[in-house]
């Protein structure tokens, strides 16, 4: 394995690379300026071979402009922006500690779930960062009207200082935006989402109300509010359908079971109308009369930490969890300081480009052209991220879960490799167990039966289907071989087959995965995204409008893709009506707009 070399960019050394994703790279690296002054970055480059797509240029031109305003202790700083040495970039800041879902995770493992009063600081610090975004307004005073869309446990962050942050306002919108998020993908994780938003409504603030909700059920309850198969998952959220707290836990303060009725409300109506109102009731709970009992356990097997609700309370509480892991993540960090960078400090007095950016360019209008990128949600079971991901990699990873939204889930990565074709071999049948001697008092465990094998390897192969490809496509190829019947594994497969521009066995393993579950709307939208990349334009709109007929959350995006190859074909009028049909979907699908304008004019 080669060993990344610092190199200077700009008025930045980038000391490591952290990962490489289908839109984007992200590097560690250092601000470097007069005086010796140094400050520890991350630094998200757009790849080089996407520099000339305008669409997607614009896009993350919003993205840094939007991130660029939050100014909160509860979000996450972005620092810089800029076009330099030919490629866009964010300079944002450099987080120690970990995400929440990682947290929830080691508590589980360690048997040291959070404290209530912990819960509450978690809380009460994302409601004050979702308020501050949401009420946000531009330079002339006018409010921005942001909504997060994707407040998970992956985009919570806690230091080991025991700050909480808010990260990943990539896919969030301002009303004011050129550019919505990249068509074709589910905004948001499914298992984290309003009602109204899985259901592909308008959405406003009230449902980075709701999203919030579902993050205080877990951490209370110890257990996710939706589990499931992902479609079994989107219809419950679409219901609002969960086990009330109640019926779980029986000890909490009325407080607690007021707060949690009330902002998991399926109506937006009845709802709190803002992060600031529930963030009353939380303080109110802490340190009003209802003052909750630190003595008292919410969870089964809780040990009493006897911690105030303050951030060095929290720090005391990360470092019982990760006091190996820490210890590693700061020795990294004092290790910055050992690289030699006199020369590079020399480069840049004497380089005007190293330390001035370019200015941000004017936006530029959708091109005609399919604008929709392929999904890469499972159809079967919902995604679960591996905590061993991050354990033992410190800061480089948690940073990746820092982007993981905006950088890894879009377009597939220019990797050129020969590809196999997935095999469809029966798997073998289970091992008969033996029985042990009379005198023996242990027995010898079952092996594993391939179907299992085949689901342990799966989850391995999607960790790594945006870093290590080539790796991901061998594991899922034995995954099918094991489980011929597995429909994420095929689904997955074509995933990778995407990403490595192989588009024939992409094809070949999508068709397997409709074969196996034809009601998977994902799949067909892929399959119309091949199609019509490689100007098959028939075969796009026979995909598109099976879509269509599945009529998934992301309706408006299938039918104005939908409209794109009508259009390409020459049908016109069945163009024009699938544009104004997604427009009546998602009145705000500004693309679908422009482009039935540009329609119009035409005509």
């Amino acid at each position: 394995m080669s060993v990344f070399k610092p190199v200077k960019f700009g008025k930045y050394l980038l000391l490591e690379k952290l990962a490489t994703g289908g839109m984007a790279q992200l590097y560690k690296g250092k601000m470097i300026g007069v005086e010796g002054f140094e400050k520890l970055v991350a630094i998200k480059q757009i790849l080089p071979h996407l520099v000339e797509e305008k669409e997607f240029i614009s896009s993350f031109i919003d993205e840094a402009k939007l991130a660029a305003m939050l100014h909160h202790q509860n979000i996450v700083q972005i620092y810089d922006f800029g076009n330099m040495e030919g490629t866009y970039y964010i300079a944002m800041e450099y987080l120690q500690g970990r995400d929440l879902r990682i947290i929830i995770n080691r508590a589980k493992e360690i048997h040291k779930p959070l404290h209530l009063e912990q819960i509450l600081f978690i809380m009460s610090n994302i409601c004050s960062g979702l308020d501050y975004a949401h009420k946000m307004k531009d330079f002339e005073g006018k409010p921005l009207n942001i909504i997060h869309r994707d407040i998970s446990p992956q985009n919570i962050m806690i230091t080991y200082e025991g700050e909480v942050k808010i990260l990943d306002f990539g896919i969030a919108k301002a009303a004011t935006q050129r550019t919505l998020t990249q068509m074709g993908m589910i905004k948001g994780k499914v298992a984290y989402m309003s009602p109204e938003q899985a259901a592909g409504k308008i959405i406003d603030y009230r449902s980075d109300i709701f999203s919030a909700g579902i993050l205080f059920y877990e951490l209370v309850t110890g257990r996710r509010m939706f589990t499931g198969e992902t479609m079994q998952i989107l219809a419950n959220v679409r219901d609002a359908a969960f086990e009330p707290v109640a019926t779980i836990i029986k000890n909490l303060p009325p407080g607690i079971y007021k707060m949690l009725n009330r902002v998991l409300a399926k109506e937006p109506d009845q709802r709190y109308q803002s992060c600031k109102e529930m963030l009353s009731d939380i303080e109110a709970c802490m340190f009003g009369p209802e003052k909750i009992d630190y003595n008292t356990n919410v969870q089964e097997g809780m040990k009493d930490l006897s911690l105030m609700p303050t951030a060095s309370g929290l720090a005391r509480y990360m470092k019982e969890l990760f006091a190996d892991d820490q210890e590693k993540d700061m020795q990294v960090f004092r290790n910055t300081g050992e690289i030699s960078i006199a020369d590079d400090r020399t480069n840049i007095k004497n380089n005007d480009r190293g330390g001035k950016a370019d200015a941000i360019p004017a936006a530029e209008k959708p091109q005609e052209k399919i604008v929709t990128q392929p999904r890469v949600e499972a159809p079967a079971k919902e995604k679960k991220k591996l905590p061993l991901l991050y354990v033992g990699l410190g800061v480089a990873l948690v940073l990746i879960a820092i982007i993981a939204v905006s950088v890894f889930r879009e377009k597939p990565a220019i990797v050129q490799d020969k590809t196999i074709t997935p095999s469809a071999s029966e798997p073998s049948g289970m091992p008969v167990e033996e029985k042990a001697p009379p005198d023996s008092a242990a027995k010898p465990e079952p092996a594993p039966s391939p179907v299992s094998k085949a689901e342990d390897l799966l989850e391995k192969a999607i960790s790594l289907t945006d870093t290590q490809s080539q790796e991901a496509k061998s594991m899922l190829l034995e995954v099918v071989k094991l489980d011929p019947q597995s429909v994420k594994g095929h689904f997955h497969l074509g995933i990778v087959f995407m990403k490595l521009k192989d588009y024939p066995n992409a094809i070949e393993t999508f068709k397997k995965a409709a074969a196996l579950d034809p009601k998977s709307p994902d799949t067909y939208f892929n399959l119309g995204y091949i199609y019509a990349i490689n100007k098959d334009y028939p075969k796009a709109e026979e995909m598109y409008n099976q879509v269509v007929k599945l009529s998934p959350t992301y309706l408006d995006e299938a039918l104005f893709n939908l409209g794109i190859v009508q259009d390409k074909q020459g049908k016109r009028e069945q163009c024009i009506e699938n544009i104004e049909r997604a427009l009546k979907v998602n009145p705000k699908n500004r693309m679908a707009f422009e482009y039935l304008a540009r329609l119009k004019g035409k005509s």
